[in-house]
């Protein structure tokens, strides 16, 4: 693991999303990457399981090892209203259409990735606050999910933000387009939720951490993708 900022750490090298480790009276997590990624995980943590476990959105690469860390460690779980009912099993999962390489490529290795449904302790709304991490300020941005979620650390002005924004490749972006309900939903969800709040650092779901001048870089890729 490595230190993404004082206080929160990362598993790096994960075969789905960026894992973050958040310190404090309750340890936490956010997001949980793929199934592959739970021994990785359980050994990283050793006996020191997280309290909480919340998902940013109920996709497989975010969410594929939750049911394994709370049936070994007795974690809550928490996510948005809107996602939990598919995390639980008695809603669909969101289905996409693809490229026919990429689907070839899920069809192959689909066996390897199952979905084990959880139940979702914690059903979160738009303005919630978790108490861990010294509050973490619930903001709900749909258009990657229908229930995706960005958590806010006002005091430390911190922002994990789940799909929403990603940093792959050093750039910043928002969700993947091939895997959300609605981009522009999502990036006018960025614009009217975000944009107002003070945070100099994003911690995204896929890619670095962005550690200086994030809400600075994020107003510049909406200008740049004339989304502001």
């Amino acid at each position: 693991m490595i230190e993404a900022v004082p206080g929160v750490k990362m598993l790096e090298k994960t075969w789905g999303s960026n894992v973050y480790f958040l310190d404090g009276e309750k340890p936490s997590m956010v997001d949980a990457g793929f199934p592959l990624d739970r021994k990785r995980i359980i050994r990283a943590l050793g006996y020191d399981g997280p309290a909480c476990i919340i998902a940013t959105h109920y996709h497989l690469d975010h969410v594929g090892s939750i049911h394994a860390l709370k049936s070994h460690f007795g974690s809550t779980v928490a996510a948005h209203a809107a996602d939990a009912p598919v995390m639980e099993g008695t809603e669909p999962y969101e289905r996409y259409k693809l490229g026919a390489l990429r689907t070839v490529y899920y069809r192959m290795f689909a066996p390897f990735y199952p979905y084990e449904h959880v139940g979702v302790d914690v059903v979160l709304e738009d303005g919630d606050v978790l108490d861990v991490f010294g509050g973490l300020e619930v903001i709900h941005l749909p258009g990657h999910t229908d229930g995706s979620i960005a958590l806010y650390q006002r005091d430390q002005g911190i922002l994990f933000s789940g799909d929403t924004i990603r940093n792959e490749g050093g750039v910043l972006e928002g969700p993947p387009p091939q895997f959300s309900t609605g981009v522009d939903t999502a990036f006018n969800s960025i614009r009217d939720r975000l944009l107002g709040l003070e945070f100099e650092v994003i911690l995204p779901g896929h890619g670095e951490p962005v550690t200086r001048n994030a809400n600075a870089r994020l107003k510049e890729m909406l200008r740049g993708r004339k989304r502001l």
